[in-house]
């Protein structure tokens, strides 16, 4: 039987040598490779993303668009169809693809930082369906998630197939990233902020190169597969008398802080919700139905109060757009209320958090720019109240809202301005989102150090910094630092053998292993050296006796930034070496020397 994963590996790489030596020939270093790689994953990311663009509409269409759709006004299908679509997703997400549960971005996250950027291509198609199962049948998450995980999948596809360098696969990814938010909210500028200031945290030529590229790229196949189609996802109508005044700052001060602390009971909510799903000792694939059903009571209840006009789904159902559209409006804001749109903000906390909480698939910015909306526009109708607005100025407390609260779940204010602006293509709010934008991001790090996105990784216990110094880190793996070999010793062995291996090696720490080889822990210089200061005690001392049990092992594809937390976590010099196929057996030793001499290396080759 012919291996054709191993023929597709050997043609990818001579893909890979071959245009490489052409862009040699013809003047261009080998980093054009990547600007060449940006273009294709951009092309390929559009694609997938008019694909899901079109099987979200279509799933909505069918379970709620219209008089005949599954739902026709009938309460119990407002349980039978969010029930139905978190059963499937259930199964797509246990069977084919386990990192498509959740809202997705920590997993691209995760894969940047400690799997080199390798991301499974199923996730691509396993994320798309069961995200689109979960908002066409009425489950309350947005797109940025799973179009981020289709990109990233789409960016590290073309990067496993060609070899790419580890150091470069993370770019590859954050082009795929770029790519879909590009395209899926039509915003190309926030789509590279997003993959920049989130996932790379980093500016420089080389990389903003490739990812501009991308997004540039994806956005225009969306836009000739819409028939070129070009237009804000939300139309902001009626505010064309709106103008913004300095004295107005200090109520977009407040609303700052009044999203981030949405935001943050969003955060709060949302983790709480997943650790009781965690807790709950039943079937993965039950959690995300019995979530369904918690969604599908509230909009049972909601549906009983107030019934929705004509057959649409509630508003908190699915990602919300309807009830944005009306809360930007300048007229039909008043016809909402400011307790109507208090309550939509709570209930759409509720609603995501029993969705995504349970194990559903979707995203969280179509959620926090829902609950932005409702805050923002109820805090516009209390200050017309009470005197301090006019009329023209409500609806623009809305939209400042949506950017201050995903600032203030992403921690991510840049992303969060400029995507405002390009989805709603209004530049009368550009200043009071800014100011909100900074605001809402410097309160929700006061409530919480982490944002929705990095609290998932500090709990797998994966450290996220910022700026140039972690970007070089996490361009270096630790297979790429010099090691040493592993000197293994048991624990039954006495210490003299350790001691005269230490003479004749010339080495400081030892790995212990047991009978099968299998790894316990190490003994380090220092505490052979206190042994030395009794050395009548030497003799009867065994290898077991200075075991220093808990200390970790490195993965060879794991990068710097995560060792060297590894290190000062565990007050040792050296640490075992893994391979990613046999974790358990250690085979090299890497030293914090090591890692800071190829550190430093790194920075000396960047400045030159």
């Amino acid at each position: 039987m012919v291996d054709t994963s191993w023929q597709s590996s050997r043609l990818g790489q001579r893909i890979r040598v071959r245009v490489t030596e052409f862009l040699g020939k013809a003047g261009f270093k080998e980093e054009y490779l990547l600007v060449l790689l940006a273009v294709l994953i951009g092309a390929a990311t559009g694609l997938g993303a008019f694909l899901f663009y079109r099987l979200i509409a279509w799933a909505t269409e069918f379970a709620y668009g219209h008089e005949h759709s599954l739902f026709g006004g009938r309460w119990y299908m407002l349980l039978a169809l969010p029930m139905f679509g978190a059963f499937l997703t259930g199964l797509i997400t246990q069977k084919f693809a386990h990192e498509a549960k959740g809202h997705g971005v920590p997993e691209v996250m995760d894969a940047i930082y400690r799997q080199g950027g390798t991301v499974r291509p199923r996730v691509a198609l396993a994320k798309s369906v069961a995200s689109a199962l979960t908002i066409g049948s009425g489950g309350s998450a947005g797109t940025e998630g799973p179009i981020v995980q289709i990109g990233a999948a789409i960016g590290s596809g073309f990067g496993q197939f060609l070899h790419i360098d580890k150091r470069q696969m993370s770019v590859l990814v954050a082009c795929g990233v770029a790519a879909g938010i590009a395209a899926i909210f039509n915003a190309p500028i926030a789509g590279v902020l997003f993959a920049l200031e989130i996932f790379l945290k980093d500016f420089s030529l080389k990389t903003f190169s490739p990812v501009v590229f991308a997004s540039v790229i994806s956005c225009s196949v969306m836009h000739g597969l819409l028939g070129g189609e070009d237009v804000a996802i939300f139309q902001v109508r009626g505010n064309a008398h709106y103008v913004f005044s300095g004295t107005e700052l200090p109520f977009y001060l407040v609303l700052g802080l009044l999203s981030a602390g949405v935001a943050s009971c969003f955060i709060r909510a949302l983790y709480w919700a997943e650790d009781m799903a965690d807790a709950v000792r039943i079937s993965n694939y039950v959690k995300p139905v019995l979530g369904a059903l918690g969604l599908g009571l509230l909009g049972v209840i909601v549906w009983e109060l107030a019934p929705a006009n004509g057959d649409g789904m509630p508003p908190f159902f699915g990602n919300g757009y309807p009830l944005i559209e009306r809360a930007i409006g300048v007229d039909t804001i008043f016809g909402l209320g400011m307790w109507l749109l208090l309550g939509l903000c709570v209930l759409k906390i509720a609603a995501t958090c029993l969705t995504l909480g349970s194990g559903g698939s979707g995203g969280i910015f179509a959620p926090s720019l829902f609950m932005g909306a409702t805050i923002g526009g109820a805090f516009g109708l209390l200050l017309h109240r009470l005197g301090l607005v006019d009329e023209s100025s409500v609806s623009a407390y809305a939209l400042v809202g949506m950017a201050a609260v995903v600032a203030g779940t992403t921690h991510a204010p840049m992303t969060a301005i400029v995507i405002l602006s390009e989805i709603t293509r209004d530049p009368k709010v550009i200043l009071p989102i800014m100011f909100a934008a900074i605001v809402a991001t410097w309160g929700a790090q006061q409530l919480s150090v982490d944002s929705i996105y990095t609290l998932k990784l500090r709990r797998r216990g994966v450290r996220v910094g910022t700026l140039a110094d972690l970007t070089i880190l996490k361009g270096i793996t630790a297979g790429q630092v010099q090691t040493t070999a592993a000197v293994c010793v048991h624990p039954e062995d006495p210490l003299q053998k350790i001691i005269d291996l230490a003479v004749e090696r010339g080495t400081g720490d030892f790995v212990v292993v047991d009978e099968s080889g299998a790894y316990q822990g190490l003994v380090v210089a220092e505490d052979i050296r206190t042994a030395l200061l009794q050395p009548d005690a030497v003799p009867l001392l065994l290898v077991g006796e200075l075991l220093r049990m808990g200390i970790p092992t490195i993965s060879r594809t794991e990068t710097l930034d995560n060792v060297l937390d590894a290190f000062a976590r565990s007050s040792v010099q050296s640490l075992p070496l893994v391979s990613a196929d046999d974790t358990s057996h250690p085979d090299a030793l890497i030293t914090r020397q090591a890692v800071m001499t190829r550190y430093q290396e790194e920075l000396e080759r960047r400045s030159g």
